[in-house]
C-alpha cells in the first residue's frame, strides 16, 4: 500500500505573497518542525538567519513569530498541510476498507471512520437532546404562553370526603 506522491523540487523555493524568500523559508521550516521547543530558532537558522549564533536565531525566530504576515503565511501553510494529510488519510481508509486481504475488524473500523468523516457520526434514533434551562426560564416561557392565550377559564373546585 505504497503511494507515489509528487515531491516538490528542492531547488525551487516556496514563497508566500508579501514575504521575503527568507521569511517564506522560515514558515516552511517552522511548519515542518511541528513547532516544538526551539523550533523557531531552528527554523530561523534553516532559513538563513543567524547561522552561527543560536541565541541570535532564537531572537530572530521570536520576532518572526510576532510578524502578522509571517503568522498568516504560517496559518495558511499549516492548513494546506492538514488538508493534504486529511486527503491522504481518507485515501488510506478507503484502501483499507476495500482491500479483501485486510482483516475484517480493520475493514469495518475503516468503513466506520469513512462514514464518520463523510456524514458525521451515526447517531442512534433514540438519542436524547439534553438542554439546561433554569426554573426562571420555564416560568418565563409559561408566562408568555399565558399572556398569548386570551381565553379566561373560570372554574371552581371543592374537596369532597
Amino acid at each position: 500500500m505504497s503511494r507515489n506522491l509528487p515531491q516538490p523540487k528542492e531547488d525551487t523555493p516556496v514563497t508566500f505573497g508579501g514575504l521575503t524568500e527568507r521569511q517564506s523559508a522560515f514558515v516552511v521550516a517552522y511548519a515542518e518542525s511541528g513547532g516544538g521547543t526551539g523550533a523557531a530558532a531552528t527554523a530561523a537558522q534553516a532559513a538563513g538567519y543567524a547561522k552561527t549564533s543560536r541565541a541570535a536565531a532564537r531572537v530572530r525566530g521570536h520576532e518572526l513569530l510576532r510578524n502578522p504576515k509571517v503568522l498568516e503565511a504560517l496559518r495558511d501553510e499549516l492548513t494546506r498541510r492538514l488538508n493534504a494529510a486529511a486527503t491522504l488519510g481518507v485515501a488510506v481508509l478507503a484502501e483499507l476498507a476495500a482491500d479483501k486481504n485486510t482483516p475484517a475488524a480493520t475493514r469495518l473500523s475503516a468503513a466506520k471512520d469513512l462514514i464518520d468523516r463523510g456524514h458525521g457520526p451515526i447517531e442512534s434514533r433514540w438519542k436524547v437532546d439534553h438542554t439546561v434551562r433554569s426554573i426562571e426560564d420555564v416560568i418565563s416561557e409559561l408566562d408568555v404562553a399565558d399572556a398569548d392565550d386570551e381565553r379566561v377559564i373560570d372554574a371552581e373546585y371543592s374537596l369532597t370526603d
